[in-house]
């Protein structure tokens, strides 16, 4: 029996064994630079949840969210503390389920076990369905969900399947809102191809609905007393409604007007003429509406989110009755854009490819398992239907209906590459239709139908693809507005070639960078020689090493003839270089400026600078000299409650003292409070040194003083501090509040310190 299995679904195994391997070759090598997307937003909220506090995190964010993916966080969070790894296996193995349930579906749908085998293949190989697994975002978990779910749906003769596949679609919907409109149609869709007399229609149909009802319904009414207002699922579809209406209407891709509306009814700490200021724009306030004009009257801690929503969705039709017509090329444009590959996509992890921070093989990866599989599986799927045998069968109708939705859906409100995920795995069973009609030579249908899909197939992946792209008159050297996969950059093919063309320039960055870390300034003035080095690099290294060498004077004369990559390193440069030549106040007023605060690059000057001994051996946050002196602090902002400026730490960081070393014991003290919610208490920070544990502090919700004994070192040498410590994670409006450089990065805080130094 078992060898007979075997012989019969060896391609299940073998695609499982693909996709084992290449989910182990992604394990923890992805080219991550931060959270991306909803990244944040599904960890703070998650955070909240195991910490007791339920869904309050949502109350005061730009809106809520459908409940299951952050419960699901949560769980991990609860069982494993703030550890993604545990997260990721779950979702791993969930991904290869997934690859299990295709092969499954394939099979209902009349595919031989070679034919499903394929499809698997193409689930488990698929770079987008391997990789986001490693992502906290909802689209693994929403796929398991959804596919089996269809494969219970399939048999509505059996009643205790239509029940459980109802169970998963209200799971479904309660990861994704998206999919609460699709029910109506799956019941119809059931009850419609469900055989026998109307009554059975009536109840096979109501079932499935009936039985997500009862998932749904709860957590609606929760939702609903929670937000203050009738709710179903989540109120995004309200804040991308008034996006996309708005984008349309201003004919770009800016979201600061629809923020700027959502900030004035949700951020208390602004006054009514700063939130009138905010709305004066919006299509409600040009026509007085009022909806928003009751809205601005009221405290923002008295506007619920159901509230919000109602004035987001008013914002929303406004904007499309004034400019119906724009919406509706914005719409189809949406369309357009839901086809074709954006390769700089956040959830591509992409970002500097251009300067070749990419792996070949990442670059290789995106370009082959992700983009030339996508535009090759997509008009293969498409003429899948053509060749299925059953396309009316209740199961191929399921996936149509599931294609046409998202297609129609998609494009009101906004549309990414993101957006495609759940239908990969659906396009990659239809493709292997086509593909085994192609290998047993079957007869193509020259019927008016057969001829359709075929147009249709050529269409969509004239759009995917657009290889007309190379055609389009343009300015020599200006980006391609058609390129997708094919064409001039910014099409798929172009930006690889610059990935790779571009990574021996980025490997050379990277032995400077090295050198500089190590402080080794033989390799330093080596990797600055080397012909692969690019400018921007050269530009910050060589006044570095002047400086290193003792010479400031020549590093502010080489640093004004060259152009590092961004501004704010020319500013934290010549910091550096002033404050070298004992210049504190020119110091301080270079690294103060505001662009530097944008990016607040203490990682990056830790890294980079080489920064003088402090008077007194002081370290005071905040004041416009620290850059370099300490790592893994946050923006330095002023706490009314403490009442001083100080910067919060995250949960690892570090302080530099540098040769303060006498030969003699000395000691560390610091000005330390952590202000703390009253819920939570605030945590025991250890300090080492040298990898040697020298103590503890327990810092209140008021600045106190703390010393710590240190041992003696030879004199001259430096002291390297970290200070570990457990943090939290604060209210939704600290993340609204990231904006530049910063924006979507969640701050996970441990403690505040004002100053520190060794006496």
């Amino acid at each position: 029996m078992r060898n007979s299995w075997l012989r019969q679904h060896w391609p299940l195994l073998l695609a499982l064994g693909a996709g084992i391997g290449l989910r182990l070759a992604l394990w923890g090598n992805l080219p991550r630079l931060g959270l991306i997307s909803d990244e944040a937003e599904y960890l703070a909220s998650a955070d909240w949840l195991a910490n007791g506090r339920g869904f309050a995190w949502h109350t005061t964010y730009l809106w809520t969210r459908a409940p299951l993916y952050p419960l699901f966080l949560a769980a991990h969070i609860a069982l494993f503390g703030r550890n993604e790894a545990f997260i990721f296996v779950t979702q791993n193995l969930l991904s290869l389920v997934n690859v299990g349930l295709v092969y499954v579906l394939s099979r209902q749908l009349g595919a031989t076990s070679r034919m499903a085998g394929g499809a698997a293949l193409l689930s488990a190989l698929s770079l987008p369905l391997a990789m986001y697994p490693q992502l906290l975002l909802s689209e693994t978990l929403f796929i398991s969900l959804l596919l089996a779910a269809f494969c219970l749906l399939a048999n509505p003769r059996q009643r205790r399947n239509l029940l459980i596949g109802g169970v998963l679609l209200g799971l479904a919907t309660l990861t994704r809102g998206l999919l609460l409109g699709f029910l109506p149609l799956i019941a119809g869709w059931i009850g419609w191809r469900t055989p026998g007399h109307w009554r059975e229609r009536l109840i096979s149909g109501l079932l499935p609905l009936l039985a997500a009802g009862c998932l749904i319904g709860p957590w609606a009414f929760y939702a609903s007393r929670t937000y203050g207002g009738l709710i179903i699922i989540d109120t995004t579809s309200a804040y991308n409604l008034a996006l996309g209406a708005r984008t349309a209407y201003d004919g770009g891709r800016s979201d600061a007007p629809t923020r700027n509306l959502v900030l004035a009814l949700l951020d208390p700490t602004l006054d009514d003429d700063i939130r009138a200021q905010l709305t004066a724009g919006s299509c409600l306030a040009e026509r007085n509406d009022p909806r928003l004009a009751a809205a601005l009257a009221k405290p923002v801690t008295a506007i619920t989110q159901a509230e919000r929503q109602h004035v987001l969705s008013a914002e929303g039709w406004c904007l499309i009755q004034a400019k119906p017509w724009a919406f509706g090329e914005k719409t189809f444009a949406e369309l357009i854009d839901l086809f074709q590959i954006n390769y700089s996509g956040d959830e591509r992890l992409a970002e500097g490819f251009a300067l070749g921070r990419l792996p070949a093989w990442y670059t290789l990866a995106l370009l082959v398992l992700d983009d030339t599989l996508y535009v090759i599986v997509l008009p293969l799927a498409v003429l899948g239907w053509a060749v299925l045998r059953r396309p009316q069968s209740l199961l191929a109708g399921l996936i149509g209906w599931w294609l046409l939705y998202n297609l129609a859906a998609a494009p009101l409100l906004f549309a990414i590459n993101r957006f495609r995920i759940p239908l990969l795995p659906f396009l990659f069973v239809l493709a292997m239709f086509t593909l085994a009609a192609i290998l047993h030579r079957r007869t193509w249908p020259v019927n008016r139908r057969g001829a359709g899909y075929a147009t249709l197939a050529g269409l969509v992946w004239l759009i995917a693809a657009t290889p007309y792209a190379y055609l389009e008159p343009r300015p020599a050297g200006a980006p391609s507005q058609w390129a997708s996969y094919f064409g001039p950059y910014p099409s798929a093919i172009a930006a690889a070639q610059i990935a790779w063309q571009s990574r021996a320039q980025y490997a050379a960055v990277e032995r400077l960078a090295a050198a500089v870390a190590a402080d080794d300034l033989t390799a330093w003035a080596q990797a600055l020689a080397d012909p692969d080095l690019p400018a921007y690099a050269r530009a910050v290294g060589e006044p570095l090493l002047a400086a290193r060498q003792g010479q400031p004077a020549v590093g502010l004369e080489l640093l004004a003839r060259q152009q590092p990559l961004y501004p704010w390193q020319t500013a934290v440069i010549r910091g550096e270089l002033l404050r070298q030549m004992g210049d504190l106040n020119g110091a301080r007023q270079s690294l103060g400026q505001t662009l530097v605060d944008d990016w607040n690059p203490t990682g990056w000057a830790w890294q980079w600078l080489k920064p003088p001994r402090l008077p007194g051996d002081r370290i005071d946050l905040a004041d416009d000299n620290d850059l370099g002196y300490i790592d893994g602090f946050y923006l330095g902002e002023f706490d009314p409650v403490l009442g001083a400026t100080v910067r919060w730490a995250g949960e690892r960081a570090a302080l530099r003292f540098p040769a303060a070393a006498t030969g003699n014991n000395r000691q560390l003290c610091l000005r330390a409070a952590a202000n703390w919610p009253a819920d939570l208490t605030p945590p025991a920070i250890t300090v080492w040194l040298d990898g040697t544990e020298v103590g503890k502090f327990q810092p209140e919700r008021q600045l106190q003083e703390f010393c710590l004994a240190l041992p003696a070192r030879s004199p001259g040498s430096d002291y390297i501090i970290t200070l570990h410590g457990p943090g939290f994670i604060p209210d939704a409006l600290d993340l609204v509040r990231r904006q530049g450089p910063q924006v979507g990065q969640v701050r996970i805080l441990a403690f505040q310190l004002d100053w520190a130094e060794v006496r």
